[in-house]
């Protein structure tokens, strides 16, 4: 037999003196909490593998990021799945809860898919997080993680926390370090936001998105902090009076509902009407500070063409959400670009209207059968509310020359985004307009994407969408020179 073969020592795996001492572990407490607050709760927790010496220290971290929303989507239409993930949910935060030991909290989120039902838990966690004087509170409680769910099944914020029912409570004072005020499909009265507005001195945002309890609303008073304000699809409200603020940013979705004046500092205003909004209905309340906006997002029915602009001084950049279920001419739309001589971005999002739909009532796990449905009304003999969850949509494409504009040179345009791309005449021919009169355009975004936003995209959907992006690249890698960026998503 031959000599039994040796592997050579310098194949050896050599111990790394670095990895004899473990420098981190040997950080103080404070710093190794300051670096977990980079993680989520999830990941934080799973540091206390690593040793005893990581064991305690993610129960001190101050942002607790109850973040769960990645696996909704895989359940959205099974009512039992959905049940048993929001009771998982909610034993994970409790647990969570009892082992931390933090004393203050920079950050207190909950984003998960829960309900009225949910009531008794969500609430001793605000009081768990307001006795820890919260400066950032989110309840993102959507539906499916995306859409506001039925006012019936909203989890309701408990105005007795605050001591709106009978006196102050005596420790009254933990609002106060509250910054940021976030409300997504929680039923919240005008005066529970008034309350915050009043007594958080140091609150600078306030979200609310899908309450149906709110009604009235006043942001009123110099002395107010508040600086960006966004009231979205609150469809009972009333009145959002807002006189004599600081405020900067602006998002209402109830433009005739909104009285608005003296507001100096605001500049980015994003505002849409009732279901089919009428531009003159969005742009009439915020008439007085139009002279000094820089960005301006709206959603129109009527179209941008038969809309004669007020001068827009100072905008820079304009976003318009349109409903276009025609093949009908969107050139119209640039009239605002002559309203606004410095603007620098156009970003238009084409609504696919006209096609197959489905509703889903996703608390109760209903369906309605699929049904032709058009902007604002039904087909006969089908009752389609004007909030259901449409799944799918297939705009009309008709054969047509391209219709042209007289030049008019943009020269400060840089950027043009079109959502919603479908590869009709319509939108061919706007990016022809841009690519003629834009003199120091930079740069095109195309996409094909739906802007119905969903939980579940339907094959129809996904199959569309992919056709859409061959037409876009079909039709534009030819017509944009090297010297524009071409983005199709």
């Amino acid at each position: 037999m031959g000599k039994r073969q040796q592997l050579s020592i310098n194949f050896a795996l050599k111990k790394c003196p670095c990895t004899q001492e473990d420098r981190i572990s040997q950080l103080p407490d404070d710093i190794l909490v300051y670096i977990l607050s980079f993680l989520t709760i999830k990941e934080a927790t799973y540091t206390s593998l690593l040793s005893k010496r990581w064991l305690p220290v993610w129960k001190y971290i101050p942002r607790l990021d109850f973040d769960a929303t990645e696996p909704l989507h895989q359940v959205f239409l099974n009512h039992k799945l959905r049940k048993m993930h929001m009771k998982k949910y909610v034993r994970w935060v409790n647990r969570t809860l009892h082992k931390c030991e933090v004393h203050r909290l920079d950050q207190f989120r909950v984003c998960f898919d829960l309900n009225k039902f949910s009531q008794h838990e969500i609430d001793k966690w605000l009081e768990f997080a307001f006795a820890r004087q919260v400066q950032r509170l989110e309840l993102d409680l959507l539906k499916g993680g995306k859409e506001t769910r039925d006012f019936d099944y909203c989890y309701t914020f408990p105005a007795q926390l605050l001591g709106l029912n009978d006196k102050l409570p005596a420790l009254w004072h933990n609002f106060m370090s509250v910054k940021v005020l976030l409300l997504k499909s929680v039923n919240v009265t005008g005066e529970v936001l008034e309350f915050f507005l009043h007594n958080c001195p140091f609150l600078e945002e306030m979200v609310v998105h899908g309450s149906g309890t709110l009604v009235n609303l006043q942001v009123i008073g110099p002395s107010l902090k508040l600086k960006h304000l966004e009231i979205w699809r609150c469809q009972c409200l009333e009145s959002l009076k807002i006189h004599d603020t600081n405020l900067v940013t602006l998002v209402a979705s109830a433009a005739t509902k909104l009285f608005l004046s003296n507001a100096p500092m605001l500049i980015k205003v994003e505002i849409v009407g009732a279901f089919r909004p009428i531009l003159k209905d969005i742009l009439a309340p915020i008439s007085c500070v139009l002279s000094q906006l820089e960005v301006l997002k709206i959603t129109s029915s009527d179209g941008l063409g038969n809309y004669k602009f007020p001068e827009f001084t100072k905008l820079k950049k304009f976003v318009a959400h349109v409903f276009a279920w025609r093949d009908t001419s969107l050139l119209g739309c640039t009239h605002v670009i002559g309203a606004a001589p410095l603007l620098e971005e156009f970003e238009l999002k084409l609504v696919w209207y006209g096609g197959m739909a489905a509703e889903w009532n996703y608390d109760s796990g209903i369906s309605l059968t699929p049904a032709e449905c058009f902007i604002g009304k039904s087909i006969p003999g089908l009752k389609v509310p004007l909030d259901s969850n449409l799944v799918w949509f297939k705009p009309l494409r008709v054969k047509r020359e391209c219709k042209k504009m007289v030049s008019c040179p943009l020269r400060h345009l840089k950027v043009i985004r079109l959502c919603g791309y479908f590869g009709r005449t319509c939108e061919f021919e706007l990016v022809k307009y841009f690519l003629e009169n834009a003199i120091v355009l930079e740069k095109i975004i195309i996409d094909p994407r739906s802007q119905i936003v969903t939980p579940v995209l339907s094959l129809s959907t996904i199959e569309m969408e992919q056709m859409s992006r061959n037409f876009a690249k079909l039709q534009l890698e030819g017509e944009v020179p090297p010297r524009i960026e071409l983005v199709i998503l």
